[in-house]
């Protein structure tokens, strides 16, 4: 049996850090012991005798998360658990191992943790339970149905390591304002990457300081894979292959996509490069400055939107390609520690998240279902959030996603995809360079693959 092996050095370099953490998780939050009533009633009324109510020690889950949005689904769960109180203990641009360590440290282990690497590096160090045991015993997933394929990228070596938490999903955003100056209709739902690169140069007016499409990375980062899937050159996102063991990038097909995507401003001049950008003061560089026509958009924006956009904004989905129309989604991952304390009550929390409360407000702050239903479905035209919007947009981009890779990949944090195709697509970088580094990679991650078997 694997022992974990948060090594003592990295214990020494935080434990001044878990003198800090374990005074804080003495939390003034604590609950008293609750009652919640027996399941079966019937069998009390019939005897005439009181009706047994179970008892519960009360329990403070320590939970590692970015967000600190989540009280309102933090006081969803304790009132389903009474005798269990949730304290996030925040990330804080610290590596997650080192507040994992430190807590360990102090004598007071967290007990569910966001994930900000691979989750192999956290398996490797056996950090993170393996949840087939949990899940297979828990009747909430017996009855769930969930998409194809959705714990897929979060096992490895047929351990389940995470659960998604949230589906995270992506639309193009639209300036329909931008688009009706210049003559322009809303698109339809299944338009194509020719459409959006033809109303890109119809909006562009760089004597006016507009453009097609905003200068950002999150345009090659979502979209450019996509479209490689689009056209049938790639089978996942991050131009892997079907098994997610090799990358494609550097076939003659998609670099052709790459040269696409760099003539969009070499030569349509719809989107600005970030030198050019920088010098008209960045004011391209982001969406809600109403001076470009698409940008790429999560749950993340639309708050900012909504409160503060000056112009009339929508979303469509991810365009067509030559053979589908997929759409991008990122699966934030939910782990289990090893070294919790409180194991049972902590997946609770996990199962909680498939939960009908839970869905519908997760859709309330713009994030997908991540359950198969048709409530939930129609609960998208319930939320305030996409009140006035495409909704079926939101709906065709939710069915459409193709799940974001790389948590079980080996290797995966040296696969240099992004930043060199931003430094080619928005600065002068050589699209050649693109070769070597992939056959790199593809050598490096089937040898890590090897070894970890």
């Amino acid at each position: 049996m694997k022992k974990r092996t948060v090594t003592s050095s990295l214990l020494a370099a935080v434990f001044t850090l878990s003198l800090v953490l374990s005074g804080c998780s003495g939390s003034s939050n604590t609950k008293t012991a609750t009652n919640t009533p027996d399941t079966s009633p019937t069998e009390s009324a019939v005897n005439n005798t009181p009706k047994v109510e179970e008892k519960h020690d009360p329990v403070t889950l320590q939970i590692i998360s970015w967000k600190d949005s989540y009280n309102d689904l933090y006081k969803m769960f304790e009132e389903k658990y009474p005798w269990i109180t949730i304290e996030q203990i925040p990330v804080n641009s610290q590596p997650i191992m080192e507040i994992i360590a430190s807590m360990e440290a102090a004598g007071t282990p967290a007990d569910i943790t966001e994930i900000d690497s691979d989750l192999i590096s956290f398996e490797q160090n056996g950090l993170i339970e393996d949840l087939t045991p949990y899940i297979e015993k828990s009747e909430a997933f017996k009855t769930t149905k969930f998409p194809d394929g959705f714990f897929d990228t979060m096992i490895f070596n047929g351990k389940k390591l995470a659960i998604p938490m949230v589906d995270v999903p992506m639309w193009v955003l639209v300036n329909k304002d931008l688009l009706a100056k210049h003559g322009v209709n809303m698109p339809a739902n299944d338009w194509t990457y020719d459409d959006f690169r033809s109303i890109a140069k119809k909006v562009t007016d760089s004597n006016a300081g507009e453009y097609g499409i905003t200068t950002q990375a999150e345009i090659q980062m979502r979209m450019l894979s996509t479209k490689a899937i689009a056209d049938g050159y790639a089978a996942n996102l991050q131009y892997l292959n079907e098994d997610l063991t090799q990358s494609l990038l550097s076939t003659p097909d998609i670099m052709n996509e790459v040269k696409w995507f760099q003539e969009l401003v070499t030569k349509d001049g719809s989107m600005q490069s970030n030198a050019v950008s920088e010098a008209d003061g960045s004011v391209t560089k982001e969406f809600i400055n109403g001076k470009t026509g698409f940008a790429i958009g999560g749950d993340w924006v639309l708050p900012n939107l909504k409160e503060k956009a000056t112009f009339e904004w929508d979303v469509l989905p991810f365009p067509k390609g030559k053979v589908s129309q997929p759409g991008y989604t990122i699966y934030g991952p939910l782990s289990l520690l090893a070294g919790s304390k409180h194991k049972e009550e902590a997946f609770l929390w996990l199962e909680f998240q498939f939960s009908k409360e839970a869905q519908k407000w997760k859709i309330d702050q713009g994030a997908n279902a991540s359950v198969v239903d048709d409530e939930l479905t129609a609960y998208y035209d319930q939320a305030e959030i996409w009140k006035g919007k495409n909704i079926e947009a939101v709906k065709l981009a939710r069915e459409n996603a193709k799940i974001q890779p790389g948590l079980t990949v080996p290797g995966w944090s040296d696969y240099n995809w992004n930043n060199i195709l931003n430094d080619i697509i928005f600065g002068d970088r050589d699209i050649n360079d693109i070769i070597p580094e992939t056959e790199t990679w593809n050598k490096k991650t089937l040898e890590l693959r090897d070894s970890l078997k």
